[in-house]
């Protein structure tokens, strides 16, 4: 509950007022290292090798077209990891589904702590807003 409290509030403070208008950066970062702080959480608390197993189990029984459209939008985060993150785990636009189970089977926490910490906090900070934006839609639609 309290993480729900810290999002609405960076959402009002940096987002939504064009007073903050010129510390989107400083909004970016505090959004971007929220996200981070509570992904970190939930790796430290799942059991990674369960989760693993049912992401792969998940996509060896996608189809093609249902996968390419998953890797898209995950694409949107994963093309401005590190370029060292990205050569290991072979990311690139037409990544295969045979490359993306290789990693996941690869990845232990070590790992994925450090492709958290990859992640830029602007580009965190823009899914974030995205995300809010289909949300509203959708409740603007959910209200008529």
């Amino acid at each position: 509950m309290r993480i729900k409290i810290v999002l609405l509030l960076v959402v009002i403070l940096f987002f939504q007022n064009p007073v903050f208008a010129k510390a989107a950066t400083i909004g970016e970062k505090v959004v971007g290292k929220t996200i981070k702080a509570v992904v970190r959480i939930v790796v430290a608390t799942t059991s990674i090798e369960n989760t693993k197993k049912k992401l792969v189990k998940k996509l060896e029984l996608m189809d093609d077209e249902k996968f390419r459209l998953l890797y898209d939008k995950s694409y949107k985060l994963l093309k401005d990891l590190h370029p060292d993150i990205k050569a290991t785990y072979k990311i690139t636009l037409r990544m295969t589904r045979e490359q993306m189970i290789k990693n996941i089977e690869s990845a232990d926490k070590k790992q994925i702590y450090k492709i958290i910490s990859s992640i830029s906090d602007e580009t965190l900070a823009g899914l974030f807003k995205e995300y809010l934006g289909e949300m509203r839609h959708i409740d603007s639609e959910n209200r008529e």
